[in-house]
């Protein structure tokens, strides 16, 4: 049987040496090194680990060879995991099924691409998501397994799901059906509403980071790139751009306001929206276009788009989306509460549920 980690560090070197990063001596003698180092009975270092360690390669140019190897399909020189497909894009990376070896399971390995890793406030804000995902425990979160750090290739791995997004099920269905729409918000709202006991709003919510698992059809919230403490005045969020996606981002966000969990309900509002009616509530063929919709326009009620919808779910819907974050839900527990009563046929009563009274505040 071939010697595994010589292939890889041959496959390596020779990227490296098709680069022009390296010479040919320069691989013989860190494969040498290798090789003498365990022998005498250390554990075998990455071929790239000693190339960086000599000053022959650079954090940068490893990091380049990893991102081929990876989008080539091949083993990479990451430590305990083996890459075996990309299956998605976050905020902050790249997603990959991998193995992690020491425990021989599928995980969802998130990446932080090349040209970021080389800028502090990106790694900072990377790790930053990886531990505020790890902190949450909740079957309707995606869950964080391990965080870490291999020659200059900053990973952590995540629960793997099998399973769609809402985006992809919408683009299949076109719309979900009310008793879907409101018993995938449900699930939604509750993983909210553990991540706000935490003091975490997530930013980003939206169908592309929701995802229903195809075994027990649990929904899962994913993809918390954008998260943030409450408690945290600073933001990682570069001056003059606008954290979140145009379509379902709240208008506090548009402004670069603080914001709070009422935030997240706005987003919210956009996702069940759309899975509603199948439609955005503010469409656009560009970001400037839908944000000046976002910040001055109502959009038409979710029924004038699908008859369909309840009276009941149709408040809730426009509640959630008022401008005024006074005006919303004043925080996931309520939204929990609310949908938990629509999903019940024997406890709903009409529109009565959208317009209790409710709180006015801060949102926490």
């Amino acid at each position: 049987m071939p010697d595994r980690s010589r292939t890889d560090a041959l496959a390596f070197g020779h990227l490296a040496l098709k680069y022009g990063y390296i010479s040919l001596e320069q691989l013989h003698e860190c494969i040498k090194d290798q090789e003498k180092e365990s022998k005498g009975g250390a554990p075998k270092r990455k071929i790239g680990e000693i190339l960086v360690e000599k000053g022959y390669l650079s954090r940068g140019q490893v990091i380049e060879i990893f991102r081929h190897q990876t989008s080539a399909g091949r083993q990479t020189h990451l430590e305990n995991y083996q890459i075996l497909a990309k299956i998605g894009k976050g905020a902050m990376g790249a997603v990959y099924k991998a193995r992690q070896l020491s425990l021989n399971r599928i995980v969802a390995l998130k990446i932080l691409p090349p040209k970021l890793a080389l800028n502090k406030s990106y790694i900072s804000r990377f790790l930053r998501e990886a531990r505020l995902a790890a902190k949450l425990n909740h079957e309707n979160i995606i869950y964080v397994i391990d965080v870490g750090e291999s020659k200059g290739v900053y990973y952590f791995a995540m629960e793997f799901v099998e399973g769609k997004t809402v985006a992809e099920r919408l683009k299949e269905q076109g719309k979900l059906s009310e008793s879907q729409a409101i018993e995938m918000s449900l699930q939604v709202a509750k993983a909210m509403d553990h991540a706000f006991s935490y003091g975490i709003i997530h930013r980003d919510i939206k169908p592309a980071n929701i995802m229903i698992t195809d075994q027990d059809k649990i929904v899962k919230l994913c993809d918390f790139g954008l998260a943030k403490k409450l408690d945290l005045r600073s933001s990682v969020t570069t001056h003059g751009t606008v954290a979140g996606t145009p379509f379902y981002i709240s208008p506090e966000q548009i402004k670069g306001e603080n914001v709070d969990t009422r935030s997240d309900i706005y987003s919210m509002g956009a996702t069940m929206y759309h899975m509603a009616t199948g439609e955005l509530p503010f469409p656009g063929n560009s970001a400037p276009i839908v944000m000046v919709k976002q910040l001055h326009e109502r959009p038409g009620p979710p029924r004038t788009k699908n008859p369909r919808i309840s009276r009941a779910f149709d408040a809730v819907i426009m509640k959630c989306l008022e401008k005024n974050p006074a005006r919303r839900f004043q925080s996931p527990s309520e939204l929990v509460e609310i949908l938990t009563t629509l999903s019940d046929p024997a406890k709903r009563k009409s529109s009565r549920v959208a317009h209790s009274p409710h709180r006015h505040g801060s949102g926490r």
